[in-house]
């Protein structure tokens, strides 16, 4: 009995941390220079592109008008 209890509280803890990480993702600026949840911004040549993981590829960052983002300013 007291092992079903351990467990149970273990899967709540995990389910909590994992709720909890989302959250705290949902907070930080989704074109912020890092590591993100399932992709990651990086800074190169001066333009910004978003790395999605190793087979699926890499974009480049545009502003709304078209024009590349460039290390530094935010997007518009």
């Amino acid at each position: 009995m007291k092992i079903v209890r351990n467990l149970i509280l273990v899967t709540i803890g995990f389910i909590a941390l994992f709720f909890i990480a989302g959250y705290c993702e949902h907070q930080k600026d989704p074109y912020g220079q890092g590591l993100h949840w399932d992709y990651s911004i990086e800074c190169e040549n001066g333009f910004v592109y978003k790395n999605l993981g190793r087979y699926k590829g890499t974009i480049q960052v545009l502003n709304s008008d078209g024009t590349p983002l460039r290390c530094g300013y935010k997007i518009y």
